[in-house]
């Protein structure tokens, strides 16, 4: 059996998330058909992060095992000839057979991006507006994301998962449209960067003061998250491998 290696990007605007789901349309799902369409036999793929709905990516990375002799940038051109405008297979590549996508995974980067000004036809699906945010108090605020912290508050669904994780870059950055926010960690709970986001958004809006980020951490208390952030401002830019 080979291994092969899947880059892939997608607009996640009319999708369920990427992990399959009984009865809604995931990027799993229109992907292993196009896989389907193009070898006439099933292939089940693993994804590095489980994206959820409304949720972009422009570096996920998926792994799937066959024995058919063919090669990578065969599967490239033969998929995306199958997938809807909205998902693209960036690159495939064979790699070997301890390859795992979500396991051989040592950290993941995240964009999060507002506008500076109100929507167009343009960027509606990609980015948030949301007026009167003090970015400079945001700035100052993601700086105390960075390190190794227990971010039980900021995640869900946290049954069995390692809560502390390590943080080697959060900031805030200016371009000359927008504000970046950018997350570069070893792991995610759900939700969690879109929560960091949404606390930040209560800070920049003068209803929460900066220690409350420390606060979370130390009583591990969901409940003085802001609301979770707008998916459709989230998108997953890169995975790291050794």
């Amino acid at each position: 059996m080979s291994v092969f290696k899947m880059v892939v990007s997608y607009d996640g605007t009319n999708y369920h998330g990427y992990q399959m789901q009984p009865h809604e349309t995931t990027i799993q799902e229109v992907i292993e058909k196009a896989l389907e369409l193009m070898t006439k036999i099933k292939i089940k793929t693993y994804a590095a992060s489980r994206t959820d709905k409304g949720v972009h990516a422009e570096g996920q990375v998926l792994h799937f095992e066959t024995d058919l002799k063919i090669e990578a940038n065969t599967f490239t051109d033969a998929v995306n000839k199958r997938l809807p405008n909205d998902i693209k297979i960036v690159k495939t590549t064979k790699k070997n057979e301890s390859f795992h996508a979500r396991h051989s995974a040592k950290s993941k980067v995240y964009h999060y991006v507002f506008s500076k000004k109100e929507l167009t036809p343009f960027n509606n699906r990609f980015q948030v507006y949301i007026p009167n945010l003090d970015y400079e108090l945001m700035k100052q605020a993601s700086n105390l994301f960075i390190g190794t912290h227990d971010f039980t508050a900021f995640g869900t669904e946290i049954m069995d998962k390692t809560v502390t994780k390590t943080m080697y870059q959060v900031e805030l950055k200016e371009t000359r449209n927008a504000y970046i926010f950018i997350v570069h960690g070893n792991h995610f709970l759900k939700y969690m960067v879109r929560s960091m986001v949404g606390t930040l958004i209560d800070i920049g809006r003068h209803k929460k003061t900066m220690d409350i980020i420390t606060k979370m951490f130390e009583t591990k208390d969901r409940k003085l998250a802001g609301k979770t952030a707008d998916a459709k401002g989230l998108c997953l830019k890169r995975i790291y491998y050794k």
